[in-house]
């Protein structure tokens, strides 16, 4: 059996996987959200691309090296190897990605709601602002959670795309603010490296929390990391 052909089942072995995986998210309404919610949907296109073209490349190459003359079993060795990997992406952890809050920055948004620090990792009396740097439908469902000692969840508040009045206490003991949404990956906030980034004079602070659309989660996604979600969470402060 000639090389060529072999190279060419082996590479469709390892493409099968992925192939399978975009089906269903074509399917399931994944594929037009994901190309939708972004201003250049061609990269987008090209990571699914790439990470196709990979797999074929590791399908042909098994099937290569172990000098496979029946295409049933090149078939089968190119789907080997790919599928190992998705399957590893897809078993990743989701916990929340730490981020850092970066310095005080210029520029405000509508403010959706108020925090009032009642714990001594924030100072006293600062009043922290949540201003949404989305819309609806690239945030959906977004919340922040205030986590206590070894994670145990103390209360949760939504985050709404409209102003809305009012402010949200953080309860006394947390050490974690978590903001997670539908369409985001979550995020974790340590509350004394927040307190120490704070500025040192009492008054209104005010947390700039934004949605950014990122490529490397489009091309996760595409090497098989279900979990992995468009947008991510960035922290900003400002006076």
């Amino acid at each position: 059996m000639s090389r060529v052909v072999i190279a060419m089942v082996g590479g469709f072995g390892g493409t099968a996987p992925s192939l399978v995986d975009k089906a269903q998210a074509l399917y399931s309404g994944d594929v037009e959200k994901w190309l939708t919610t972004t201003a250049n949907p061609w990269i987008s296109v090209a990571c699914a691309v790439g990470a196709i073209a990979v797999f074929f490349i590791i399908g042909a190459a098994i099937a290569l090296i172990y000098r496979e003359q029946q295409l049933q079993k090149a078939l089968l060795l190119g789907i080997g190897a790919p599928a190992l990997i998705m399957a590893a992406a897809q078993g990743s952890s989701t916990s929340p990605r730490p981020i850092e809050v970066k310095p005080p920055v210029s520029g405000l948004f509508s403010i959706v709601g108020a925090a009032y620090a009642q714990d001594r990792s924030l100072p006293p009396r600062v009043e922290l602002k949540v201003n949404p740097g989305w819309t609806q439908g690239e945030c959906q469902t977004c919340d922040i959670k205030f986590l206590g000692r070894d994670g145990q969840l103390i209360s949760s508040e939504p985050l709404s795309a409209s102003p809305a009045p009012g402010g949200v206490n953080v309860p006394l003991g947390t050490e974690t603010i978590v903001l997670s949404g539908a369409n985001a990956n979550s995020a974790a906030i340590d509350v004394k490296d927040l307190g120490a980034r704070l500025p040192e004079r009492q008054g209104p602070v005010t947390l700039d929390v934004n949605v950014n659309r990122s490529y490397w989660n489009d091309l996760s996604r595409s090497f098989g990391a279900k979990a992995v979600q468009p947008y991510d969470f960035s922290v900003d402060v400002a006076r």
